[in-house]
């Protein structure tokens, strides 16, 4: 019975410690620089993903890699990732981001293409001046 109620209690206790250190998601606060900074036009054909980790939605391109999609619209780009099909993309990288991680989207398989949502990044925890 009391080895129950100890084991009951250290799930409850681990359940616990990985609630409190569970990362809160926010829009990213530097969309705009990075938008701002995407000059050089390009054309790529790939599909669209899903990841939290990476932000929300990507671009999947192959040889040229991953990037995220710095305007997304979550209900055009939802379906597209649900159809796994490739689409063609005209849009603007930064040409001064060595990897181009980030991808400016103006149309999808030559229709345009509207999006007014940042990708999402792990919110900064608030610094302890005690510690």
């Amino acid at each position: 019975m009391i080895s129950k109620i100890l084991l009951l209690w250290a799930v409850l206790l681990v359940v616990l410690a990985g609630a409190g250190r569970a990362e809160e998601l926010i829009p990213d606060p530097d969309v705009g620089p990075k938008i701002s900074g995407c000059r050089q036009a390009v054309t790529l054909t790939g599909k669209i993903a899903y990841a939290k980790e990476v932000g929300g939605y990507f671009f999947q391109t192959g040889q040229a890699g991953d990037k995220v999609i710095l305007n997304q619209n979550y209900d055009t780009l939802k379906k597209l990732a649900r159809r796994n099909k490739a689409v063609k993309m005209g849009g603007r990288v930064n040409p001064l981001d060595l990897e181009a991680r980030y991808l400016f989207i103006e149309t999808l398989d030559g229709k345009p293409y509207y999006g007014d949502k940042a990708p999402l990044v792990i919110k900064p925890k608030k610094s302890n001046p005690f510690f």
